[in-house]
């Protein structure tokens, strides 16, 4: 099954779009990050996107939309949909847990040995 479309009011697109302008130009993560140090973050990163696909799956199981996650959250939308594309590199462990309650999970955090 399909998940019905979200309707983004246009307010929110509008200020969207002047996030995007006033950001324009400025450098990326890539340009003031070391390659070393954006290497040594990427076994995070895949744990990170692994955590959020699983989200996304529980919100979508749930049959919510991400407007209705917004709605109990407190979020923005654009913060969500920024979340699950991947486009939020580096979000807030407070992000991640309001997420979580909302599509009925709890976040956990481990240790795993690498022996």
């Amino acid at each position: 099954m399909k998940p019905a479309e979200t309707v983004v009011p246009y307010s929110v697109r509008t200020a969207a779009k002047a996030t995007r302008a006033k950001l324009a130009g400025k450098p990326g993560f890539e340009d003031i990050i070391a390659p070393d140090d954006l290497a040594d973050a990427a076994p995070f990163y895949f744990e990170l996107r692994s955590t959020v696909a699983a989200l996304k799956s529980a919100r979508e199981a749930a049959g919510l939309t991400l407007a209705d996650v917004a709605a109990k959250t407190g979020l923005a939308l654009e913060t969500l949909s920024r979340l699950e594309t991947g486009a939020t590199k580096n979000p807030t462990w407070q992000t991640l847990g309001r997420y979580a309650v909302a599509v009925g999970c709890r976040l956990t955090l481990g240790a795993v040995s690498m022996r």
